[in-house]
């Protein structure tokens, strides 16, 4: 076989494999943010409060978030296409269960499942890609790629809910994912490549710990809506929180082979991408939720009115995250970075200013701002941390990243949630958990300006070599 059709090959393998990988990701970002406007329908159909609502959101992303560190080593230890298979194969047998739900309790059950098979099916994307795609500025736009398309999904999420919902009733959001799942392990099962496994313990105390701090950190943000800060619940909660957080710590200290790997965790580029990860996700999604709430309590908006609401935040994402990648891929990610969070800080002062009289095209251009620049944050901080990870560390860096990520976005919808009441849609609330979420976007823009090197992608060759 000459050169020239080798490196076709060789292209041709890649771009399947892309695509393979984008498809299980769309899927699992999609839910993420789907449900949001079913909220009013879910809160009339299974009779619950807006703390209910929030266990429906939550539950999947705390269990697909507390997961992702274990599901990284497990790809590691028996290899990323097997995981990803089966995390795929789980998280369609879960849609079905969520789309024949008769409560809301069987419903958080099954929400809970589908997060570990979207644990298992992610924390092995970024592992695959990394096998796959050798170059480094060909990995940056494939990463580029994998988070416009995980960006798109998470944007056209309450669009494609609205259409769904308003035609088939909530209960569509579901069951539309066994067809698309069903597609998604058929190509991956042939196209996607087998990576040799690399022998790895299970750390089964700090997967433990992990799953109860996520867990405690939303109990106690969801029901100190409804129940107060200073109830016994919240505190004595708190104190178990911090139980479970040191006895992660000690445990990681003592460990010859910790969950999170030292060489990588106490880089300072790597935990700046980390951190930033954590503050987009937090903002992103608190911003859905509360919007959410916001057009369909607040302005009376019916869920495909809600729908077509989202549309044009749905549509600046899907734009930014596209030729991010590739900006990324010849710059750095340090100024796509900042553009992204001068632009989304914008965009969060402008939301500050809404109230429930404001007019539709007062509320659209901040969302407009917030979108766009989320979604050219994404895939620079996906690049940057996975940039500092050795071929044998794809899954667990992949794991890590995703983990902080998603525990951002439980956070968010958990904290910012918080401030919305237990039933009505609260004014006051919505401007103090933008004008909190603002300040953190600034905290992302001074880690990125100090930490975030401006060629990281190429300084760190050393490393993924």
């Amino acid at each position: 076989m000459s050169s020239m059709a080798k490196i076709d090959l060789q292209k041709s393998l890649q771009m399947k494999a892309l695509f393979t990988v984008s498809v299980g990701f769309f899927m699992v970002c999609l839910d993420t943010t789907v449900v949001n406007v079913a909220l009013q329908n879910l809160r009339f159909s299974l009779h619950t409060d807006i703390s209910g609502l929030q266990w429906i959101i939550d539950a999947y992303i705390l269990s697909f978030a507390s997961l992702l560190l274990s599901a990284g080593d497990i790809s590691d230890r028996i290899g990323p296409k097997k995981v990803f298979c089966f995390g795929l194969l789980i998280f369609v047998i879960a849609s079905a269960l969520c789309g024949i739900a008769p409560s809301i309790i069987l419903l958080i059950i099954a929400r809970v499942l589908q997060g570990i098979g979207s644990a298992l099916l992610v924390s092995t994307s970024l592992s695959l890609l990394r096998h796959v795609f050798l170059e480094t500025s060909d990995r940056a736009k494939a990463f580029g790629i994998w988070g416009s398309i995980g960006g798109s999904a998470v944007a056209v999420g309450p669009v494609i809910g609205g259409f769904l919902i308003s035609a088939f009733g909530w209960r569509s959001v579901f069951i539309i994912n066994i067809p698309f799942g069903v597609l998604g392990l058929y190509v991956a099962i042939k196209y996607l490549p087998n990576v040799a496994c690399i022998a790895k313990k299970i750390k089964v105390f700090q997967q433990i710990a992990s799953i109860a701090i996520l867990g405690i950190i939303a109990y106690i943000f969801i029901t100190a809506g409804s129940y107060g800060w200073d109830s016994w619940s919240i505190v004595f909660s708190s104190g178990i929180l911090v139980i479970f957080i040191i006895g992660f710590l000690i445990a990681e200290l003592l460990s010859d082979s910790p969950m999170l790997p030292r060489e990588i965790i106490t880089q300072s580029s790597f935990l700046a991408a980390a951190t930033i990860g954590l503050i987009i996700n937090f903002g992103f999604y608190g911003q859905l939720f509360i919007m959410s709430l916001y057009f369909e309590q607040a302005k009376g908006y019916s869920v495909i009115e809600t729908g077509f609401a989202f549309l044009p935040q749905a549509i600046a994402c899907s734009t930014a995250a596209f030729f991010c990648g590739r900006f990324t891929a010849k710059v750095g990610p340090r100024l796509p970075m900042t553009i992204g969070f001068s632009i989304s800080f914008l965009g969060l002062v402008g939301m500050t200013l809404i109230n429930p009289s404001s007019l539709y095209i007062y509320t659209l251009a901040p969302m407009l701002l917030m979108g766009f620049g989320m979604s050219f944050i994404a895939p620079a901080t996906i690049a940057a941390a996975m940039s500092a990870a050795s071929p044998a560390q794809g899954g667990v860096i992949s794991g890590i990243i995703n983990a902080v990520r998603q525990s951002g976005s439980l956070m968010g919808i958990a904290i910012l949630g918080s401030f919305m009441g237990s039933q009505n849609f609260i004014a006051a609330g919505m401007r103090t958990g933008f004008i909190i979420t603002a300040i953190l976007y600034l905290i992302g823009l001074c880690c990125t300006i100090f930490w975030i090197l401006p060629k990281n992608l190429s300084s760190n060759t050393k490393l993924i070599n």
